[in-house]
């Protein structure tokens, strides 16, 4: 019986907020392996980060959130099968909002919606374990608990945030990643949380 878990951390930045109509633009995906019992980082696997050309213009507003521009992604393209491989080999899927997120990797891998997501947003009760919190959003929880962050709104890194901010330890010493693997990956035989 394996002691740990793979979870892959994802995060998406588009053109627009809707998936049946914008593009993905940046994808970035980090692949840890966690202790199963504390959810404590055994070792970060794999890291894969990639612009797409839309095809189109991004637009203005979508560039003054994340930076990217049309000169950044001319002719290039995310690899499918990288992603597909990543993804595929995680037991679990995390983004910070997987409901957007899970959207748009559909667009560069279809059975996305078959792999196990949960939402490091709001599949963790971060108010509850941290009183005080004014929401869960990423750059909040990363200030108000100075957990080191990457690059705001860049994929990776906002993949780096989330992964400090899964990996902090709660009142139990517990990572907070834990309450996501019970909710998700319940032990056989266990009971979930």
């Amino acid at each position: 019986m394996s002691h740990s878990h793979i979870v892959a951390v994802v995060d998406t930045e588009t053109t627009g907020l809707y998936p049946g109509r914008d593009q993905l633009v940046e994808i970035a995906i980090m692949l840890l392996e966690v202790a199963r019992d504390t959810g404590a980082l055994v070792r970060v696997l794999d890291r894969y980060q990639a612009l797409e050309d839309p095809g189109r213009p991004i637009p203005p507003e979508a560039t003054a959130i994340h930076g990217i521009t049309d000169a950044m992604v001319k002719g290039l393209r995310i690899d499918r099968e990288r992603v597909a491989a990543l993804l595929t080999r995680a037991e679990l899927v995390v983004a910070h909002n997987s409901g957007f997120d899970k959207g748009f990797v559909r667009q560069v891998l279809p059975g996305a919606d078959a792999l196990c997501w949960g939402c490091s947003c709001r599949g963790i009760p971060w108010r509850a374990l941290h009183p005080g919190l004014e929401n869960a959003k990423l750059q909040h929880l990363a200030r108000a608990l100075a957990v080191a962050g990457g690059t705001a709104h860049r994929a990776m890194g906002d993949v780096e945030t989330t992964v400090n901010l899964l990996l902090l330890p709660d009142a139990q010493g517990h990572a907070h990643l834990r309450h996501l693997l019970l909710r998700k990956l319940p032990e056989p035989g266990g009971v979930e949380a």
